[in-house]
């Protein structure tokens, strides 16, 4: 008798432990969400009836474990096994159903309008070469579509309360890394927290979460996804005292650049085809510049719009010189051996031209830039230190090497140009008998020709010489102070450009006169004398 009352009563207790599960894995569902559905594990109750009162007590305890994106509840059972980061109750009933009762985080994930989803490789890539250091990573055209799981969330203790509003978030492509630790999701669960930081969960362990804020994500052709957090952050390749000083020196280049523009936009003997081209060149070489530089003084976030017009106004000054280069190839072949002279409706046609050609390039290639989601901003101040930062650049430093390049190509081609014409006058006696169509030989624009190209075959040294060592600062992975004088001279460019054409140029009698004629210009005592002379009747 006394076997079987006993028997009752250990039955009903064990259907009172059942119930009393049931109905807090049911409060679990309504609000809070787990570990079960976020990593795929399943409920684990060793509910096993054992003849003393003591083990059945034991397989009442259980913890609940609220992480992520489903709404079921794991109860795990203690016994031999030991989870030193799950939270045991050790009185049946007290364990909570939901995160509600544990300790809120200090820093909760809160998302911004700069909150954004680090991807590794540009829109419309995949991984595709993967190696034990993500700086060998390659990325190639897209098999897999990237659609990871963006989730908005409140942080507690070893629990995780998934709110369940619908969240999106921009990408930014790159890896910031120098070295980084390697996440698989065969072996972990990633998660994108609203404020852009990666949530990383271990499927198999028993380990708390780990919230990282500096990381990439990208999936393979297979379509496993990765994750790569920072070991060691990218680091600029100069101090902040030194990106200063040369955002200074660009600073300084502004009025040189400005002053060029608006002497060749204001004077009407130096406003041709030339020096129109000459003043935009300059013109967006300093507006590119002013923004550059005021990005790095004020700590101003490089990335978006502002990153993008910055790139569109330095492309656009290597392809005005491009544009100036063919202007000079067009006069030597064309216009002066056969004495052409253009109206003005066909000046105005070809400068149209050139504008077309020198901001539709860089529109194209800003605008592929923005279809990849790489980043507009330059190389200046970077080093490419990993894979993604250089791939980062693949719209800036090929396009203007290929645009150095031709222009360089072109000047060659000029070169023979002249020999051609200097040749053929030889061979006459006279330059007159260069032109066949009766028109006379225009000696004087043939010696303005002559000088600007003798300008812009010293500026072009110039140029490729400041863009050889700005690749060499780029791809070298040193910090020696050497790569400070490498941006020193790119810095200084506008400095180049106003020595080059107002003072090899010689273009101060044109500018001396044009004061003189606003009545700024004090005539010296040499050129009175000679004044003088030239109206005397003797």
């Amino acid at each position: 008798m006394n076997l079987w009352y006993w028997r009752i009563i250990l039955t009903l207790i064990s259907l009172i432990a059942i119930c009393s599960y049931s109905r807090a894995a049911a409060r679990a569902s309504n609000g809070s969400v787990d570990l079960n559905d976020l990593v795929a594990s399943s409920i684990n109750l060793n509910g096993t009836l054992s003849p003393t009162s003591h083990e059945i007590f034991d397989a009442t305890i259980s913890t609940t474990i609220v992480y992520g994106s489903s709404s079921t509840e794991q109860a795990v059972t203690t016994g031999t096994n030991k989870f030193p980061a799950v939270e045991v109750s050790s009185q049946k009933g007290s364990e909570p159903a939901d995160c509600s009762q544990r300790e809120k985080y200090r820093i909760q994930p809160i998302a911004k309008d700069t909150s954004r989803l680090r991807k590794c490789c540009p829109h419309g890539e995949n991984l595709d070469i993967y190696r034990e250091n993500q700086s060998d990573s390659m990325c190639d055209s897209a098999v897999v579509n990237f659609e990871p799981t963006i989730i908005t969330a409140v942080l507690f203790d070893n629990c995780i309360e998934d709110l369940e509003i619908p969240t999106a978030l921009s990408y930014e492509i790159g890896n910031p890394c120098n070295s980084s630790l390697q996440y698989d999701d065969q072996e972990d669960a990633f998660f994108v927290l609203q404020d852009g930081s990666l949530l990383i969960i271990d499927k198999f362990g028993n380990e708390s979460y780990t919230v990282e804020q500096n990381y990439c994500l990208d999936v393979d052709k297979s379509g496993n996804l990765f994750a790569f957090t920072c070991v060691t952050q990218v680091e600029e390749q100069i101090a902040f005292a030194k990106v200063i000083f040369v955002a200074v020196l660009m600073l300084i280049s502004m009025p040189c650049l400005l002053l060029v523009s608006y002497l060749h936009m204001t004077l009407r003997l130096l406003r041709n085809l030339h020096g129109l081209s000459l003043s935009l060149m300059s013109l967006c070489l300093a507006s590119g510049y002013f923004v550059h530089s005021v990005v790095h003084i004020y700590g101003i976030s490089n990335t978006g719009f502002i990153g993008y017009v910055i790139q569109f106004f330095i492309l656009s000054y290597f392809f005005w010189y491009l544009c100036i280069c063919f202007n000079v190839l067009l006069n030597v072949w064309y216009k002066l051996p056969c004495c052409i002279q253009l109206t003005k409706l066909w000046a105005a046609f070809n400068f149209a031209c050139y504008c077309i050609l020198a901001f539709t390039g860089p529109a194209t290639i800003v605008a592929m830039t923005v279809q990849k989601g790489l980043p507009g901003m330059p190389s200046y101040f970077l080093q490419g230190l990993t894979e993604s930062i250089r791939d980062s650049q693949r719209y800036f430093i090929p396009p203007v090497s290929t645009v150095l390049f031709l222009s360089f190509l072109i000047n060659i081609i000029s070169f023979f140009g002249f020999q051609r014409i200097n040749g053929y006058a030889k061979a006459n006696g006279e330059e007159s008998d260069l032109c066949r169509n009766n028109e006379r030989f225009d000696q004087q624009k043939y010696e303005d020709v002559k000088k600007d190209a003798k300008c812009v075959c010293l500026l072009g040294i110039i140029m490729v010489i400041s863009w050889l060592l700005e690749i060499v600062t780029f791809y070298s992975g040193s910090k020696s102070n050497y790569l400070l004088l490498c941006d020193m001279v790119n810095g200084l460019q506008g400095v180049w450009v106003l020595l080059i054409f107002l003072v090899v140029r010689r273009r101060r009698t044109i500018i001396l006169r044009w004061w003189y004629d606003r009545g700024s210009h004090n005539i010296g005592g040499t050129e009175l004398q000679t004044l003088s002379k030239s109206n005397s009747p003797t």
